[in-house]
């Protein structure tokens, strides 16, 4: 580790020992950064304001509004040392504050906001979508750089001004990341139930119309998520971890869905899923469809049915309530609709009918 890299409060969040560090969880890490700040005296305000913002994001419970009081007492507190302080640069201080502002106008800074809030400027988005239909997989890198890989029966949405402030997307679907590095021009994703402010990194976020839940996983970096919904909150989301997001209903099907137009519900439950370290990207099962695997974990009937749907490019009626309650955990890969079909009989007794691109499932 070089320690010239460390100079902004964003380069510490962004460094995987410095989270370790400031979550207690890895003794190496621990050591490393009390040696650091020993050595590195004049960097023991910037290190305590990283660590203490780590902690505020982290508390991934509380609701965005007691975070921003929070942050702002921690700046407010500063002035009550005696010593002389160092004039404070606010408009850098701005980029920090954003952390917990993504669900408010990016345009506006966090020592200006009124104490009930300010109302967000609305974006505009370009008419110009990026998408796939069923059965397909498409890769595409935008003006700045960035690689996106959309999954099956996804759209992807770029705004008018993006790359010029800012980038900022807006995702139905499913799309693999991989972020070009631009402390400048943050990368905001916006979908119904979350925002996410990138810095500099790789994930995967997944929120098709028709989904119980939306997830977004991450590879490598560090993201922000925003929840939406009734009861905001703001997490702080390091490597292998997966957040999950309930939905309190199920959403409108995908041919009904709209990007301009859709239908926010609220969340019901966060769950955050750590994966098991040292895994290859190959056996992340969150990212399987990237490498041409389609996996079903302890799915019910209903949610693998437009799985299936979207990867092989059909349309599917489950005839019978009994069978939308049957669970499946499978992988596959080059099996056609109908190999996969019988490969899910063996698991569940039900019959299917295949008449072109139409298949009727019912029970046995």
């Amino acid at each position: 580790m070089k320690e010239h890299k460390f100079v902004e409060i964003e380069d510490f969040l962004i460094d995987s020992t410095f989270q370790q560090y400031c979550g207690e969880e890895n003794d190496l890490s621990i050591q490393y950064w009390e040696n650091y700040l020993k050595n590195n005296p004049h960097q023991a305000e910037t290190i305590d304001r990283a660590k203490r913002l780590y902690q505020i994001l982290s508390a991934n419970r509380r609701p965005i509004q007691k975070q921003l009081h929070q942050f702002k007492q921690t700046v407010t507190d500063k002035t009550t040392y005696q010593k002389p302080t160092p004039i404070i640069n606010y408009w850098k201080w701005a980029s920090v504050a954003a952390v917990l502002l993504a669900v408010l106008s990016v345009g506006y800074y966090f020592l200006n906001l009124e104490k009930d809030g300010t109302v967000p400027t609305a974006v505009v988005f370009s008419q110009q979508n990026l998408s796939t239909k069923k059965g397909e997989k498409k890769e595409f890198t935008l003006p700045d750089g960035t690689v996106v890989k959309l999954n099956a029966a996804s759209q992807l949405q770029l705004s008018e001004d993006f790359n010029q402030h800012e980038r900022r997307v807006k995702l139905i679907g499913e799309g693999f990341f991989e972020v070009k590095k631009d402390a400048e021009k943050p990368f905001l994703v916006e979908t119904e139930d979350f925002d996410i402010k990138v810095l500099g990194t790789i994930f995967n976020v997944k929120t098709y119309p028709e989904a119980s839940e939306s997830e977004a996983f991450l590879l490598e970096g560090l993201i922000e998520m925003h929840s939406k919904g009734k009861s905001a909150n703001a997490i702080l989301i390091k490597p292998n971890q997966r957040v999950s997001i309930q939905r309190s209903s199920k959403l409108i099907p995908m041919e009904e869905q709209k990007l301009s137009s859709a239908k926010q519900q609220a969340a019901k439950e966060i769950v955050i899923h750590e994966l098991e370290e040292n895994l290859a990207a190959e056996e992340i099962n969150d990212i399987a469809w990237k490498n041409g695997r389609l996996v079903m974990a302890d799915q019910d009937f209903e949610e693998v049915k437009y799985m299936l749907e979207r990867w092989y490019d059909v349309e599917i009626e489950l005839a019978g309530e009994k069978i939308k309650h049957y669970r499946f955990t499978a992988t596959f890969s080059n099996e056609s609709i109908q190999e996969a079909l019988k490969a899910l009989q063996d698991v569940q007794p039900f019959n299917f009918k295949i008449y072109g691109k139409k298949v009727t499932i019912s029970e046995n």
